[in-house]
């Protein structure tokens, strides 16, 4: 659906305020060792609450053990999102060597899927379930559907509720930017981005035991 004028100038404004709102938090947090994740929960909770707040006159039609979208979308997040994931991940006490497995095993999958036009489920798949539910990505939060039967049969067209799209893709394009102004943020699949993060700190791990 395109956006009328005044609309399109709504965005741009709501995603500035957002990207300045988050640089202040970001300034204001320098000099924690792990700062640049500050804005991840902020961005998470921003989004849930978007979700429980927009109205529309079409009940959206996801629910728990609908996986449709898990199945089907290739899920990107950038370095921030991915080191949050992965240090709440160790925060629960999950074994990190079986996330590094799963990643890699969809990594060296998708390749032959791709090429035969096929789709990996997301590695974080389990039993039709998110396994990081609490703190699944941004781009998860903002999915949603109003027509169960499109979503099954890979429809071009998913409905969706307009403002909560534009709500949530200000929030993430303002954090994103505002992340940029500290450190580039590089968006990737999520399986690569995670195994990005799984080797860097084993890098970190192996050079502190030098």
């Amino acid at each position: 659906m395109a956006l009328s004028q005044q609309e399109q100038q709504a965005f741009l404004s709501a995603i500035e305020r957002v990207k300045q709102d988050n640089q202040t938090l970001l300034e204001n947090s320098k000099q924690h060792p792990v700062w640049p994740l500050h804005v991840i929960p902020r961005l998470h909770g921003a989004l849930d609450l978007i979700a429980s707040q927009s109205v529309t006159t079409a009940a959206v039609a996801c629910a728990a053990g609908c996986s449709h979208c898990c199945h089907h979308l290739t899920v990107e997040v950038n370095s921030a999102e991915a080191s949050f994931i992965v240090y709440q991940w160790i925060a629960e006490r999950r074994d990190i060597a079986a996330l590094r497995v799963a990643c890699q095993a969809y990594v060296d999958a998708y390749v032959d899927a791709h090429a035969s036009g096929q789709r990996k489920p997301c590695p974080l798949l389990q039993d039709q379930h998110c396994s990081i539910y609490a703190y699944r990505p941004a781009v998860c939060r903002k999915a949603h559907s109003l027509d169960l039967a499109a979503c099954a049969s890979q429809a071009a067209h998913i409905p969706q509720q307009l403002e909560r799209v534009l709500k949530s893709e200000a929030w993430i394009e303002g954090v994103t930017r505002a992340l940029d102004e500290f450190q580039t943020q590089q968006r990737q699949p999520l399986p690569q981005a995670l195994l990005q993060v799984l080797d860097a700190l084993a890098r970190q791990q192996s050079e502190q035991q030098a």
